[in-house]
């Protein structure tokens, strides 16, 4: 067979850069260029081919069922796991856990010896599965510049920089089985208009018999009543129209589910025996499948602005700031895994994940010194003091490193109960307001009033992704010192003793570091707008970035 995706020959990579010193003897731009050798501009463009396909080979040698491994997924929601009764039967029953190495063979759901097969059987068994796409391209990156240095008196150099970066076929995963967004082409309306009438009239609490017809329902399911009442086993939707029984199963005063993938899987098949509609949302082998695909994008836009003191024999020093932003589909990589932070959630919108990139720092500024202190001899003070005198005044420096940053984005927090859009994947939450995120040190909250941030969020409907890097957590700094101690040796002037004292984090700032993401802490339950927040909801930082403020103490003899 043909390996999982073609090779590509078109991985044309040019590149070109010009580089133009100008040379203005007088006026204006004599003063701001200079003379020859003083200031220069550069600019350059290049195209460039990501590597890949290692990772791609070790994730799916092991983990895809296509021929690789032969693997049983027992499909969601095929077994009640927390109020079910064991005399209900294994159809009604979870397998218990009785111990390690228990035997499987004979589990319900578990055929024993099943045959090796290199397809997937149509049966419905709602698999959730990964591959490949097989029309997988090269990544390309189109990378541009234009930069202007200029030299200073006293040894300073200023440069100043414009980055562009345009990343085309980057690889993403996305769910190639993505639940049809259904049209009607009586009424031109689609499954996620039609469910969002029925979301505005659940949030309005519209009782039952005040609900319109809607035609999407009418026209595509107008069995849905009789068919739904032999999926509920319920006599009371027989009398209900199509727009009702579909509204009844998540209104409040009915069944209560707004799970949106939930009721398609509902409506996907005629269960009345009319046999009017099978296969409407999910395709008949998987309820997701993940691909690799080489269908994302990103996009970025920095300034550079650098000060250095090159020449100094005291003080040496740089100063730089970054100004930018970064936007992509998704920020993973490879190893993210399938489901994981590279997943494009929505592949009918694939625009709604793109978003600000979860590495997009939008400040930066970064410095860096060397301080030779003038005392001693052959210095500025005193240099002309004995050798005596020079062991302790003489040969001190002072050198230091300070970072300082703007927030990275954070993903917002996502439907812990329901799931919108994607069968496997949940959708994340969509403002209602405006919470930013204010680290409350005393309870390591993310808000100060964790009810609040809470009802800011709502539940996704269908077909949405929800609010990607909206959030940004507080900015990050830290400073680096060192003090170091040089003493020449008697008997020669090549041989040096040097003492290093060396503190990181001297202000033993902590800024805390998110990562208690559970479904407690970041999860929005049903109704999340007007519900009540779990008592740890917002409690996410259980560390620190970088490190507590250490000591670190060094000899070194040179000759």
């Amino acid at each position: 067979a043909p390996g999982f995706y073609s090779m590509d020959w078109k991985n044309w990579q040019p590149r070109a850069a010009l580089a133009w010193s100008p040379d203005f003897k007088s006026g204006f731009l004599g003063k701001f260029f200079g003379k020859n050798g003083e200031s220069v501009l550069r600019g350059g463009f290049g195209i460039v081919a990501d590597h890949f396909g290692g990772q791609l080979a070790v994730s799916f040698s092991g983990l895809s069922t296509i021929g690789f491994t032969e693997e049983i997924t027992i499909a969601a929601n095929t077994y009640d796991v927390t109020g079910c009764n064991p005399q209900g039967g294994p159809d009604t029953c979870a397998p218990r856990f009785t111990g390690f190495n228990q035997t499987i063979r004979g589990l319900p759901g578990v055929p024993v010896s099943p045959a090796q097969r290199f397809d997937t059987p149509a049966d419905e068994s709602q698999r959730i599965e990964s591959s490949l796409d097989a029309t997988i391209q090269t990544p390309k990156h189109y990378v541009w510049n234009i930069s202007f240095g200029r030299q200073l008196p006293g040894g300073l150099y200023l440069e100043a920089s414009y980055i562009g970066r345009k990343a085309r076929h980057l690889l993403a995963a996305r769910d190639v089985m993505a639940l049809n967004n259904l049209v009607d082409r009586q009424s031109g309306m689609d499954w996620y208009t039609a469910a969002g009438l029925l979301h505005d009239l659940r949030a309005a609490d519209t009782p039952l018999s005040s609900i319109p017809n809607i035609p999407y329902f009418n026209n595509l399911f107008p069995t849905a009543g009789p068919s739904l009442a032999a999926f509920w086993g319920d006599s009371d939707y027989a009398s209900m129209t199509p727009t009702q029984a579909v509204y009844y199963m998540i209104a409040r005063d009915g069944y209560d589910v707004l799970d949106w993938t939930f009721v398609q899987t509902a409506l996907d098949d005629d269960f009345s025996g009319a046999g009017r509609w099978s296969n409407l949302f999910f395709h008949p082998q998987y309820a997701a499948f993940s691909a690799f695909s080489s269908v994302a994008r990103s996009d970025y836009n920095g300034a550079t602005f650098s000060l250095r003191q090159r020449l100094g024999t005291t003080l040496t020093y740089d100063i730089n700031y970054t100004w930018s932003k970064s936007f992509d589909d998704a920020s993973g990589l490879q190893t993210g895994g399938s489901y994981g932070s590279q997943f494009i959630l929505n592949p009918l919108r694939q625009r709604d994940n793109y978003s600000v990139s979860d590495f997009d720092a939008r400040h930066s500024v970064n410095a860096n010194f060397i301080f030779q202190l003038p005392f001693g001899k052959d210095r500025q003070w005193f240099r002309g003091m004995n050798s005596v005198a020079d062991v302790f005044i003489g040969g001190w420096q002072l050198a230091g490193i300070y970072r300082w940053n703007t927030g990275l984005p954070i993903f917002s927090p996502f439907d812990a109960a329901q799931w919108a859009t994607n069968w496997n994947a949940q959708s994340s939450g969509v403002r209602v307001g405006n919470v930013p995120i204010r680290v409350d040190r005393n309870t390591q909250n993310a808000f100060s009033d964790p009810q609040a941030a809470y009802n800011t969020w709502r539940n996704a409907r269908a077909g949405e992704t929800g609010d990607r890097n909206v959030l940004r957590l507080p900015s990050y700094s830290t400073l680096d010192l060192g003090l170091s101690k040089t003493f020449q040796m008697p008997w020669s002037e090549n041989h040096k003793l040097q003492f290093r004292w060396e503190v990181i984090n001297v202000t033993n700032t902590q800024y805390f570091n998110a990562d208690e993401f559970t479904r407690s802490t970041w999860g929005l339950q049903q109704d999340s707008d007007i519900g009540e927040a779990a008592s740890d909801f917002g409690q996410i930082f259980t560390s620190i970035q970088g490190v507590p403020r250490r000591m670190q103490f060094g000899v070194r003899y040179s000759f």
